[in-house]
């Protein structure tokens, strides 16, 4: 058993697509066996999260957006994605434990090539929804760190063009107000 899978990772490669996916193209993403994904996926799919499909020998699946309580499901899956970053990238839990600190009332993202590897990065790209009272601790944790941050602010989420809405929902880390932002990327 992959020691790594969890219930809500193995929603990576389903989440904010409409069709259906094969198992094994799941499996290959996750990079894990197919009896572990398998069993994962046919949990999801008794909790009424997945919808799954049976066509001849192929066993597909995709997310129940049907389902009136989809975004809490999301919402658990996002932020394990958060905790699970953050427990492997130390640099990245100082990140967001200083942006839920300092914006506490903001819609925020991290969004990008940062989001898989902090140290590979050139900078981390963050999208903050509304008011930004704070340009100065943003400047001194650039500082302490020796890291650059590239900020988008925009008064409100729907100010944001579908270019990088796009880009967002490929690579992102939702670290205030996952709901709101869930139904901002769901919203078409």
């Amino acid at each position: 058993m992959d020691n790594n899978l969890t219930i809500w990772s193995v929603l990576e490669p389903l989440v904010y697509i409409t069709d259906f996916k094969h198992l094994a193209e799941i499996s290959r993403e996750l990079k894990s066996p197919h009896a572990t994904v398998r069993k994962y996926l046919n949990e999801l799919e008794k909790q009424g999260i997945l919808a799954k499909s049976i066509k001849g020998r192929l066993t597909l699946y995709k997310l129940n957006y049907s389902n009136l309580l989809i975004i809490d499901y999301l919402s658990l899956f996002e932020k394990s994605k958060l905790v699970a970053r953050c427990q492997n990238d130390l640099l990245m839990k100082e990140i967001v434990s200083f942006l839920h600190k300092t914006f506490m009332d903001n819609e925020l993202i991290i969004f990008g090539s940062a989001v898989e590897n902090t140290k590979k990065a050139n900078d981390i790209d963050i999208l903050i929804i509304g008011n930004i009272k704070a340009k100065d601790k943003l400047k001194d944790f650039e500082k302490k760190f020796e890291i650059k941050f590239h900020v988008i602010s925009v008064p409100k989420l729907d100010d944001i063009s579908n270019t990088l809405k796009e880009e967002i929902k490929k690579k992102h880390l939702i670290i205030n107000n996952t709901e709101i932002i869930l139904r901002w990327i769901l919203k078409n």
